[in-house]
C-alpha cells in the first residue's frame, strides 16, 4: 500500500507538469484568437471577450469568465483582467513566473492603436511559446522520472517500516 501511494504521488507530480504545458498551449491559442480578431475584425474589447468566453477550446482558462463578469459590472477591462489572473491561484501555480506576462497582456489589449496591439500579441506569444517548449521538455522528463521514483521511495519506506 505504501509503495502504491508513493507511485500514485509520482504520477500526480508528472500529471501536474503535463497540465502546465496544456495551460500554456491554451494561452497561446487565446493570444492567436485575440490577434486574429484584432487584425481582421477590429473588434472592441467586449466583443473580443465574448468570443473568448464562448470558445470551448479555452474553457479551462476560467479567468476569462471572471473578466467577462467584472467588465459587465462596469470594471475597467485591464483592471478586471489583471485581478482575475492573479486571483486564480491554480492558474498562477501552473504559470509560475509567466503569470505576470499574462496579466500585462490584458493591459495592452484595447489600450493602444491596432498595430501596437498586434505587436504586443506577437511579443507575448513568443514568450509563451518559449515557455511551452521548456514545459514540454520538463513534462517529458518528469513523466518518465517521477512514477518510478515514487515507487522506489514507496518500496524504501515500506522496507523501513517493516
Amino acid at each position: 500500500m505504501i509503495a502504491a501511494a508513493f507511485a500514485v504521488g509520482g504520477f500526480a507530480v508528472s500529471a501536474f507538469h503535463a497540465k502546465k504545458a496544456a495551460v500554456i498551449s491554451n494561452i497561446i491559442l487565446m493570444i492567436n484568437i485575440i490577434e486574429t480578431q484584432l487584425r481582421y475584425a477590429c473588434l472592441p474589447v467586449p466583443e473580443l471577450l465574448k468570443i473568448l468566453g464562448e470558445n470551448e477550446a479555452l474553457a479551462e482558462l476560467s479567468f476569462i469568465k471572471c473578466v467577462r463578469e467584472r467588465v459587465c459590472f462596469g470594471e475597467a477591462f485591464h483592471e478586471a483582467w489583471s485581478k482575475c489572473v492573479f486571483e486564480d491561484s491554480e492558474l498562477c501555480a501552473l504559470l509560475g513566473k509567466t503569470a505576470p506576462y499574462l496579466a500585462r497582456l490584458g493591459g495592452d489589449i484595447g489600450a493602444s492603436d491596432l498595430e501596437s496591439q498586434l505587436s504586443c500579441c506577437e511579443y507575448y506569444r513568443r514568450i509563451f511559446e518559449d515557455e511551452l517548449k521548456i514545459r514540454r521538455e520538463k513534462s517529458g522528463r518528469y513523466t518518465k522520472l517521477f512514477p518510478p521514483l515514487g515507487l522506489l521511495a514507496g518500496v524504501t519506506a515500506a522496507i523501513l517500516i517493516v
